[in-house]
């Protein structure tokens, strides 16, 4: 395969041969297809633009960006022909180059164009459900299925094609560290056309995909986290059937009755967690390096964020961002934010990042790090802010939104002023 890809990329193929050998050989015409497609990128040097900010603009479908998306479930998408669906990049401030995101969307009996490449992804089922196919080679397919709620990761460069067998659009959106490897790489062809099989991440497990007690790890030190939240139990595995109801572990060093998961997903350095909070309270602020990628997936609240001082009413930049099932946001790298509760329901998210929890990412600007730097205090030169040191204006505004649901405050009074 990796000959043949050669020859069509210097000319000495053309596309209707290279697509007659490549069905020869059992991958099909929408293989050929994609192939053919992702083979055009080239980087331009010298450019204002990073190796990643010119491939997704030469994709040629919508790209969103800011510092949060208020529904992800709604923005507009376009047509993606690598893909082969409709789809559309998210760009958001706070990631700062570390990672982004994707949306693809199928119709009922719609399908995906198969895809391999090297960069790992957390995929969340937004809408919809239906299934998906993994590979190395065709003749050992696994496939699985998933619904809205569902979170999964395929493997590190396996093919892989999504079908939507549902009645409705199907919508997922996608974490992934594309970022860094196009900008490191800035070449295409090695990213989405390479031969190797990571086998000591995948090789045709049967139960690769599959969830529960027995994915459970018990324990065990999360690298670079200090204080009462080193130890902790966590999922692995490479499918969550349903995020929204996934059974999470009592967390009370991030927040008053916080409950959370670690997701170790496909063997990834990327890591995801699922976190909530009952009504009537709030977690504590904290702050870390860029990229984590917020998404709730119930519930309705707000989150402050601020920077420079642990002090909100003294910072010179602060924003606010409401939000609800569907909103995404990424706090700047560095900037403490807060998560409050603010409506009748439980509230809970899921954050996806570059940072590693299975193997142990430190390096850009130190993110992994202070992202894993949990439970330590801003007094005692941690990242994190105690109920008792937040700035009483915080407490002040909880309070005035809480009588505007008509919900009572759940939170502890403050042992010091």
């Amino acid at each position: 395969m990796r000959r043949l890809i050669a020859r069509l990329f210097h000319g000495r193929i053309s596309s209707r041969d290279f697509s007659n050998r490549v069905s020869e050989m059992d991958y099909g015409r929408a293989t050929a297809d994609s192939i053919r497609d992702s083979v055009k990128f080239k980087a331009e040097p010298y450019s204002e633009k990073t190796p990643y900010r010119q491939f997704i603009e030469s994709e040629g479908i919508p790209i969103h960006t800011g510092y949060h998306m208020p529904d992800v479930r709604t923005l507009p998408l376009g047509a993606w022909d690598r893909v082969g669906v409709q789809g559309a990049h998210v760009a958001l401030e706070g990631a700062e180059g570390t990672d982004a995101a994707y949306i693809i969307e199928m119709p009922p009996g719609g399908r995906s164009k198969p895809q391999r490449y090297l960069f790992e992804e957390v995929i969340y089922v937004l809408e919809g459900e239906g299934e998906t196919s993994v590979w190395h080679d065709r003749k050992n397919k696994h496939t699985f299925r998933w619904y809205k709620g569902s979170l999964f990761s395929p493997p590190l460069n396996v093919w892989r094609e999504h079908v939507n067998r549902g009645q409705g659009p199907a919508r997922l959106i996608a974490v992934t560290d594309l970022p860094i490897v196009m900008d490191l790489f800035h070449n295409a062809k090695f990213i989405f056309n390479n031969d190797f099989v990571f086998s000591d991440r995948y090789d045709g497990q049967r139960d690769f995909f599959e969830c529960g007690p027995h994915k459970i790890r018990k324990g065990g030190s999360a690298p670079g986290v200090t204080g009462e939240g080193k130890t902790r139990d966590s999922y692995e595995c490479s499918l969550i059937p349903d995020a929204r109801t996934l059974t999470l572990f009592d967390a009370p060093a991030r927040g008053r009755k916080n409950r959370t998961a670690e997701i170790q997903l496909a063997d990834n350095t990327l890591q995801c967690h699922v976190s909530e909070f009952p009504v009537g309270t709030y977690k504590r602020a904290h702050r870390h390096g860029p990229g984590s990628h917020v998404l709730v997936i119930g519930g309705r609240g707000y989150t402050l964020l601020w920077k420079d001082t642990p002090r909100f009413s003294d910072s010179r930049i602060q924003m606010r961002v409401d939000w609800g099932d569907g909103s995404m946001f990424v706090p700047p790298d560095h900037w403490f934010h807060q998560h409050f509760n603010a409506g009748g329901d439980p509230a809970r998210y899921m954050a996806s990042t570059w940072i590693g929890g299975k193997y142990f990412a430190e390096g850009l600007g130190g993110g992994g790090r202070t992202h894993r730097l949990g439970t330590v205090p801003v007094h005692k030169g941690g990242n994190m802010i105690d109920y008792d040191d937040e700035d009483p204006a915080i407490r002040e505004l909880y309070e005035q939104e809480l009588k505007k649901s008509g919900v009572d405050i759940q939170m502890p009074a403050r042992t010091r002023e």
